[in-house]
């Protein structure tokens, strides 16, 4: 396994030992015993906490995987390959992508504004050279402390730096260096409508299986265009699981399938939001039928969700819960969703690392579902993502990705299918989750879709 290493205090030489070094430009380590167990050290450093606080985007900013000293510590989930060599620069990797893959970069980054702005880090978005890029993804190297807190005008003018800017994108990059556009809604907004493609869904496929269980809680349905897609994990006693999951399966159905028949495309602010509403109406039907069985405690039914909505190359993204939204490429498999769990929110109150509170006791107890939340108290968490090329968008719920069970067997199981019909291959993946977990109700939905014209993969960028 190999990691990143950082510290508070460069003049403290990394600590030998169990670690080797493998470069110094980043400076990427070498775990000698990656069976072995590494202790906890008693006090995070300061510098390891906006990581730990910024865990909502795990799919762009690394993890802290261990801190070795007081000042010394390692991320993982870095923009690293597995061989340790790192991602292709944002700087370097620019001239030789094709403009939707620019275009979702530079999504993702003003995605990641304002969190940063709130930790005190958005210097890291201004350095191209800290921006690693491997296919459709970015991801930071490392979070640097603002000195000053930077502008979206000085991200404007860092842009412009990139040079061969397609003529649509050229004046919004213009627009967001002379500060014409205030807030990242704004360049989120501007950027957003500018994506096209000629990309369409391919195939869809969905399976459930109950598993060892007697009954199957999961749900899930899907438009036989892609258009959207829904997986659901009840929960509540005896028959509560299996009706909340199918009230909130038939409730956001219902909206979802409305919003494709309206006039005219929403924007991707307005599908977000139109999600998100979705996600709030479901929540207090279940909550409602809740008060008037006079369900309390364990008795409540209750849903996770994963849903997402397909607009041309824009992929819309919901989730409340521990079910999972995958997406997966030819370079690599990327987890687009954080668990609602007790793990997740000791990380993310940045009180522990994630390697440290998967041994605690309930770590993995739901902080959130559908249902079960007061409607004030309910935060579903709503992602868009630029597809500039083949991949797989995988749902599902716990029963099918717990024991890393997709990042295991993505290669063998799932990386084929991107050539293949995924639709001879349900059972295959079933059979897998059986025989690795089986425990639990097992459920899917794949989602294949294809750029139709040929990409240029940041594969073959050199490395």
């Amino acid at each position: 396994m190999y990691y990143l290493a950082t510290t508070a205090d460069s003049r403290t030489p990394f600590p030998n030992g169990r670690y080797q070094v493998q470069s110094s430009m980043p400076l990427v380590v070498r775990d000698t015993q990656p069976g072995t167990a590494l202790a906890p050290y008693a006090q995070m450093p300061p510098l390891s906490r906006p990581y730990q606080r910024l865990n909502a985007f795990r799919w762009a900013v690394p993890q802290v995987h261990a801190c070795l000293n007081s000042t010394w510590f390692l991320l993982e989930d870095a923009p690293l390959t597995p061989t340790g060599e790192p991602w292709p620069r944002l700087s370097h990797a620019w001239s030789k992508a094709d403009s939707l893959m620019r275009l979702g970069w530079l999504i993702q980054i003003g995605r990641l504004w304002d969190a940063c702005i709130q930790e005190s880090v958005a210097t890291s978005l201004l350095d191209l050279d800290n921006l690693g890029v491997l296919g459709w993804q970015v991801r930071l190297f490392y979070l640097k402390p603002d000195a000053a807190r930077p502008t979206l005008q000085q991200l404007g003018q860092c842009w412009l730096r990139l040079g061969a800017l397609p003529p649509n994108l050229l004046p919004v990059v213009e627009d967001l260096a002379k500060g014409r556009l205030a807030q990242a809604l704004d360049l989120l907004d501007a950027l957003e409508a500018l994506v096209d493609g000629p990309g369409k869904v391919e195939v869809v496929v969905g399976a459930t299986h109950p598993g060892k269980r007697s009954n199957n809680e999961d749900t899930f349905t899907y438009d036989p265009q892609g258009r959207y897609a829904l997986v659901c994990d009840g929960m509540g006693g005896h028959d509560g699981g299996e009706i909340g999951s199918q009230l909130a399966l038939q409730s956001l159905e219902q909206r979802l399938s409305q919003l494709f028949y309206v006039e005219g495309t929403p924007s991707a602010r307005q599908m977000r939001w139109s999600l998100t509403d979705s996600v709030y109406q479901a929540n207090q039907a279940i909550y409602d039928l809740n008060r008037q069985q006079g369900r309390q405690h364990y008795r409540r039914m209750g849903t996770t969700l994963v849903a997402c909505c397909l607009i041309g190359p824009l992929l819309h993204v919901a989730h409340v819960g521990d079910s999972r939204v995958y997406l997966i490429d030819r370079q690599h498999c990327q987890q687009l969703t954080v668990d609602d769990d007790v793990a997740n929110l000791e990380v993310s109150m940045a009180r522990t690392t994630s390697n440290t509170v998967a041994g605690m006791p309930n770590s993995g107890a739901l902080t959130q579902a559908l249902g079960i939340m007061a409607p004030n108290a309910l935060h579903p968490t709503v992602q868009t993502f630029v597809l500039p090329e083949d991949c797989l968008v995988l749902l599902c719920t716990d029963g099918f990705c717990d024991g890393a069970l997709v990042e295991r067997f993505w290669e063998q199981a799932l990386l084929p299918l991107l050539t293949q019909d995924p639709r001879a291959h349900d059972q295959a993946l079933i059979d897998l989750a059986l025989r690795e977990l089986g425990g639990d109700n097992i459920t899917f939905i794949l989602i294949k879709y294809v750029a139709r014209v040929r990409k240029r993969s940041i594969t073959d960028l050199d490395l």
